[in-house]
């Protein structure tokens, strides 16, 4: 997987929240976008993703199992099909309390993890995290009038050098 700005082409990603679900990872990195990032979670039965504060916005789509959600204080038994939004800056945690993993995809805006994360546990991504070792790329913190400075993006659509 590239770790430099994605190019200007479609992503197709057939069935990804299809009810037939087995990620086989706590997290792995989907597409990391310029202002956005899509990752895949598989939480183990009694496991959870931990309790965390993000400085990016995250929006949570429960594609199997259930659980609970707790943001700000506030708890919510979460199940597929639900979305929780997270706003920047707010606690937050998820257990899985069912009797089968809980699945989601989630995007962080901006990005939150290095393009290329792969975790098969929560406590290897929580190390990776600690060594600074799982990090969002620098040109996904760029603010939109120096990515369009750079040419990375244009409002008529391209051309592009990729």
């Amino acid at each position: 997987m590239a770790s430099g700005p994605p190019k200007h082409e479609m992503v197709y990603l057939p069935e990804l929240t299809s009810k037939m679900r087995s990620f086989g990872e706590f997290r792995k990195v989907i597409h990391t976008g310029l202002y956005s990032q899509l990752v895949a979670m598989e939480v183990p039965v009694g496991g959870d993703i931990g309790d965390e504060v993000h400085m990016v916005d995250q929006i949570l789509i429960f594609t199997s199992g259930q659980g609970r959600a707790t943001v700000a204080g506030k708890d919510q038994d979460i199940k597929a099909s639900d979305v929780v939004i997270v706003p920047a800056g707010t606690q937050h945690q998820f257990v899985n309390t069912g009797d089968k993993p809980l699945e989601l995809i989630t995007v962080y805006a901006p990005a939150e993890h290095d393009p290329r994360t792969v975790h098969k546990t929560k406590e290897e991504g929580d190390e990776e995290e600690e060594n600074g070792q799982d990090e969002a790329p620098e040109w996904s913190r760029r603010s939109m009038k120096e990515n369009e400075g750079d040419g990375l993006v244009k409002i008529e659509g391209g051309p592009y050098k990729e």
